[in-house]
């Protein structure tokens, strides 16, 4: 009479997937397609069907629970006999809402699209006993295939980590407490109770004074894992010039005159910013690229599709605008609303957040100077946009006001030398101070 209904193949790749929130309950009972539980994998967030009607008698793991994929998860008395479910569903099936890859004009510093990586694991208590710390000799070495792919881009030989997953398995945060020189919690230390998508507040033992631990689960664990996925992978360095923006300033200020004059909308920088990268891309290809891993390659993209750093109530985001040469700088600005609009009010598809090529976070609106953004994994650059400033600069020997910003780009070392990052700042630089330059190459 027992149903095993096990997390199903949703493909590309994905092996796993945290448990944002159970659509019902044990004692409920469902009707066939009927959503059961609400997945963040590591391509999307999944709403996963009934594959049959009947009673719950059981249910495995609470929100914020990893499960992987062939694991039951559900029991279903649907009064045929025992039976289990194991069903592929295609993208077009199980996906409702796609979170993974993010942007911002006015974003985060830190854009990484949300490509899941290791991610360090909460302390563990001292009043929770710890599971063995050791493996016999020659025993196999438990993992899944994403963790096993995290060991090769780090280097480590998985036989070397301890495990701390069921019977003894290594997970992702083993091999990244591995690289750090320390050993993760168990997984026993690290459960604690609470409902929310974001976070789940947990009790906070007697200290020396007030404190909160606030359980890291949801969008904000992805976000996590794609940060310390990119600063243990890429080895980064930054650059930092600054731009007379002052001539861009007036032409977009006559443009938007001309749109508005029209009924058109007015744009921002950023269609002209994604311009000029473009036309910069074409001395220094190795920007506009991808780094592989597996393959150890460089991949050159002969497009440029833009990610932008986005800012949501839900958390970071990329944003990508697509076909960067193809389009006007009103179809940019167009373009760029709309994506953006879609992916702050959780209705973006999947074409709305992947298959970037270079990305730009923006925190101009915000304030400060500049900032060193991390690297949209697996991009090789990323380009941090400031806030421009009228101030007094020196020219020809003269005092005058002009509208200043600085450009703050961080490069894979792997791919693009020092010099050659300086070469590509200083040809974008050209572009972005004599803006009739950018429109002459359209």
């Amino acid at each position: 009479m027992a149903f095993e209904f096990r997390l199903p193949d949703i493909g590309e790749g994905v092996v796993e997937g945290e448990i944002v929130s159970w659509k019902v309950a044990v004692g409920d009972s469902v009707a066939e397609d009927q959503p059961l539980v609400e997945v963040m994998t590591d391509k999307a967030t999944v709403e996963i069907p009934s594959p049959r009607a009947g009673t719950v008698t059981s249910i495995t793991g609470g929100e914020g629970d990893v499960i992987e994929v062939g694991q039951v998860f559900l029991v279903l008395d649907d009064g045929e006999g025992v039976g289990d479910a194991t069903t592929r569903l295609s993208p077009e099936e199980a996906v409702d809402v796609v979170p993974e890859d993010v942007a911002v004009p006015n974003g985060s510093v830190d854009a990484a699209p949300v490509v899941p990586s290791p991610a360090p694991a909460a302390a563990p208590s001292a009043s929770v006993p710890s599971l063995p710390r050791t493996r016999p000799d020659g025993a196999k070495v438990l993992a899944t295939p994403a963790t096993r792919r995290v060991a090769r881009e780090l280097g480590i030989d998985l036989a070397t980590v301890i495990g701390t997953g069921p019977s003894g398995r290594v997970t992702k945060a083993d091999v990244v407490a591995h690289s750090e020189g320390r050993v993760a919690p168990t997984a026993a230390s690290s459960q604690s109770g609470g409902a929310s998508f974001g976070f789940a507040h947990t009790p906070v033992p007697p200290g020396s004074g007030p404190e909160e631990r606030v359980k890291v689960r949801g969008l904000r664990r992805k976000i996590s894992e794609a940060m310390v996925r990119s600063s243990l992978t890429i080895p980064h360095f930054s650059y930092v010039d600054e731009v007379d923006m002052t001539e861009l300033v007036a032409l977009r200020k006559r443009v938007n005159a001309n749109l508005v004059a029209s009924g058109g909308a007015k744009v921002s920088y950023l269609p002209f910013i994604m311009k000029a990268l473009w036309i910069a891309f074409q001395d220094h290809p190795e920007v506009n690229a991808l780094y592989d891993n597996t393959t150890d390659e460089v991949v050159y993209k002969k497009y440029f599709n833009c990610g932008l750093a986005t800012d949501t109530p839900q958390g970071l985001y990329v944003s990508v605008i697509r076909d960067i040469p193809g389009k006007s700088i009103t179809e940019l600005g167009q373009e760029i609303k709309d994506v953006v609009a879609r992916v702050r009010e959780g209705k973006a598809s999947r074409e709305d957040l992947s298959d970037s090529t270079f990305t730009i976070t923006s925190i101009g609106n915000i304030g400060g100077l500049f900032a060193t953004p991390i690297i949209n994994y697996p991009e090789v650059a990323i380009l941090g946009v400031n806030k421009i400033v009228e101030r007094p600069v020196v020219r020809d020997g003269e005092i005058v006001v002009r509208q200043m910003t600085h450009l703050s780009p961080s490069f894979d070392h792997r791919v693009v030398d020092g010099a050659n990052g300086a070469r590509f700042v200083t040809r974008l630089k050209q572009l972005l101070e004599e803006p009739g330059l950018i429109l002459a190459h359209l």
